[in-house]
């Protein structure tokens, strides 16, 4: 008991402490703000020869919090930290039938500071490369049930070809490629103009990332909303890299229109240099959104990802529904398939219906 009472003693000093420093921090100027979500959902699998349900939590937007802060520094300009950790136990990306309870793990993705002011953004620590996203550009409103990256549900499920379990993922077949993710790196973002922005970085994961990337938004008259990015990124390889190996490099970007009746189309592309192939992706959405309702159908294919002359193919129909701002029920039915010559896959089925509550 006595072990206990401590504990529980320099628990509530630290939150004191905690309170005390963010009262401090706020007199002095600095607005600080807690934020974050649970994503959680149900997913049934069928794989041709085995299938199960699964309690999971939804990759396509983790469960997660995140402290920002931010206050004026002189002449115009604001500076300020992004704080954004994840926890996930059972992402849907990652069970499989074998693996069907995976502990939750605190993982980064945003840990930076950042100046900001009339000259554009300066970020520099963990997080978005200057290309993140540019392939996943979404205006139909049911990116949380189904986008350009499909992986994210299912992702580690081995096709089946004759009942035996194969060494392809639906991971390895079929990516949309989206560039170098979050690292640490040094990014830079012009202001806006007529609703467009260029990015750079410079950063490392094992080994040393350029990207750039050019993004727009905005309102095109009675056409509605028009968003899109184009981006490239390089992965450099390292002087103890295997023979035969090539620098990571990716291209490619999205495009999405929301028509003011609620019609939408996105459109995705990438290539990227694979060791002797071109790994490419392609992407289409339609949708359309009216009042808290938004439905959508895609189709994606992935060429040459896993191996040369492989062609992977995703179909699926998403819905989401937002009964008020912080609250969203989604639904996913789709089905990966796999052709490679010499071999035949069993396609592998997905069902998910979830909800994602947001603080």
């Amino acid at each position: 008991m006595p072990k206990q009472k401590g504990a529980l003693t320099a628990t509530v000093a630290a939150a004191l402490l905690g309170l005390g420093g963010t009262v401090q921090a706020q007199a002095q100027g600095i607005e600080v703000r807690l934020s974050g979500q649970v994503n959680r959902a149900l997913m049934h699998v069928d794989d041709g020869a085995e299938r199960d349900s699964f309690n999971v939590d939804n990759s396509n937007s983790s469960t997660r919090f995140r402290f920002n802060a931010d206050g004026p520094a002189g002449a115009g300009r604001r500076a300020g930290i992004l704080f954004e950790v994840q926890f996930q136990s059972n992402p849907s990306g990652a069970v499989t039938f074998a693996d069907r309870s995976i502990d939750g793990q605190l993982t980064e993705r945003h840990m930076d500071v950042f100046l900001t002011g009339g000259f554009g953004t300066v970020r520099l620590g963990q997080g978005d490369g200057a290309a993140n996203g540019a392939s996943e550009v979404d205006l139909s409103g049911t990116s949380l049930a189904h986008y350009s990256a499909s992986p994210d549900i299912g992702g580690a499920f081995r096709y089946r070809t004759g009942g035996a379990l194969s060494g392809t993922s639906i991971g390895d077949s079929i990516s949309n490629q989206d560039f170098a993710s979050r690292y640490d790196r040094l990014l830079y973002q012009t202001p806006s103009f007529n609703g467009f922005i260029g990015e750079v970085s410079w950063g490392h994961k094992e080994d040393d990332i350029v990207e750039l990337a050019l993004r727009y938004s905005g309102k095109i008259g009675a056409l509605g909303t028009l968003a899109g990015a184009v981006g490239y990124s390089n992965i450099f390889l390292s002087e103890d890299a295997p023979v035969g190996t090539t620098d990571d490099k990716v291209i490619g970007g999205s495009i999405s229109w929301l028509h003011p009746s609620g019609f939408n189309l996105t459109f995705a592309h990438t290539a990227r240099d694979l060791p002797g192939r071109d790994g490419k992706f392609d992407y289409l959405k339609a949708g359309y959104k009216f009042g808290r309702h938004a439905v959508s159908i895609d189709y994606g294919q992935g060429q040459d990802q896993a191996a040369s002359g492989d062609e992977a193919k995703v179909y699926g129909i998403g819905y989401v529904y937002t009964p008020i701002a912080w609250a969203e029920i989604f639904a996913l039915l789709k089905q990966h398939s796999l052709d490679r010559s010499g071999a035949s896959f069993d396609d592998i089925q997905f069902f998910m219906v979830g909800s994602r509550i947001k603080f």
